[in-house]
């Protein structure tokens, strides 16, 4: 069996207990957009240039070992068989190894979904926001490989909810919204068999959709009840929804999602959590397309800690909504004339676009 111990010791030294910070002492005010101005980081962020295909290849191909990987995990669970947790847990570590790799992976996978079943899909996206924040938050390498072990497997219990609830269109009746709000349960029950080695997976998988406030289930958790994994993984987990298609509604905007999640304040999800989720995803995340007040069209490509309001933008097209041959980027914190006015759906972008 492969243990954490066995991945890390050729990296940082795992922390002492006592030299992190216990749940009550993380506590911290409610977020206001006044604390835009706190989240900056001491590290100066690289600019995000245009990758090689070899780039893009390698991290397409990573992002389809971790598909391939749940499918695998779908398939025993669905059969009622064991399914081993090693291989996650190596590929894990290896992208932890590479921090850049963290970015790429999140990068691609805001462009690109190669997955129509969610199920399949989500885990690496939330594997990869939940990272981000881990290491936002100071995680050392053995927290980021068990919060990144959770964030994989978090939704198993989803597993057992029958297909055709899953790609229903239209809205569920009350039977079927009971039978989905079960599958926190059953991924505890699910994932119970790891505890020993992995205490905290199988509570992830049963917290993740409680709050902050009390609000939600399957027990009503609220503040300090919650493991701190579980409600990165369930801010994360409900972001996600947002700004992707399910069956049954369209995708929100991004930047409309974030909003939507900083306006819960610490209500829903835990004030530190939004904070370091605003430092790593920002107000308008990677992958989100807006206008400029030149009524330019971009995506962005990178964020700005110290002025979310002013990312990276790649532009697509001019003012005529012409198509740029000739993509250039556009730092907008250096630029003072030019600043985002709107923000724009991925359905108004022609297919045709390489956003990257």
């Amino acid at each position: 069996m492969v243990r954490f111990s066995d991945i890390v010791k050729n990296g940082a030294t795992k922390e002492k207990e006592s030299d992190r910070p216990k749940e009550s002492e993380r506590q911290s005010e409610p977020f206001r957009f006044s604390n835009l101005e706190e989240l900056r980081s001491s590290i100066d962020k690289e600019i995000a240039v245009p990758e090689t295909r070899q780039d893009i290849e390698k991290t397409r191909k990573t992002c389809l070992a971790f598909h391939n990987y749940i499918k695998e995990v779908r398939a025993r669970v669905v059969d009622n068989k064991l399914f081993e947790i090693e291989p996650a847990l190596i590929m894990i570590g290896k992208i932890v190894d590479m921090p850049d790799m963290i970015k790429k992976i999140y990068q691609y996978a805001v462009h690109f979904s190669y997955e129509e079943d969610y199920l399949i899909s989500y885990p690496t996206n939330i594997l990869a926001c939940v990272l981000k924040i881990g290491q936002s938050m100071g995680y050392s390498k053995t927290e980021l490989l068990e919060l990144g072990l959770s964030a994989l497997l978090y939704d198993v219990g989803m597993f057992m909810v029958p297909e055709d609830i899953i790609k229903k269109k239209g809205e569920l009746n009350d039977s079927e919204v009971t039978l989905i709000r079960k599958h926190p349960e059953t991924g505890r029950d699910i994932l119970s068999m790891f505890k020993e080695e992995h205490p905290l997976l199988h509570r992830v998988a049963y917290e993740h959709h409680e709050r902050e406030n009390g609000q939600g289930y399957p027990r009503g958790l609220k503040g300090d009840e919650i493991c701190e994994y579980a409600k990165i993984t369930g801010m994360v987990d409900t972001y996600v929804a947002m700004i992707s298609n399910r069956p049954h509604r369209k995708a929100m905007m991004q930047h409309t999602s974030v909003r939507e999640l900083i306006w819960s304040k610490n209500l829903l999800f835990s004030s530190k959590i939004i904070k370091a989720f605003i430092k790593e995803i920002s107000l308008y995340p990677v992958g989100s397309y807006v206008k400029l007040n030149n009524k330019t069209t971009g995506v962005v490509v990178d964020t700005n800690e110290e002025n979310p309001m002013k990312p990276v933008v790649k532009l697509l097209f001019d003012g005529k909504e012409n198509v740029l041959t000739e993509k250039s980027m556009v730092k907008l914190d250096e630029t003072p004339l030019l600043y985002i006015v709107d923000s724009v759906s991925r359905e108004e972008i022609p297919s045709k676009i390489n956003p990257l």
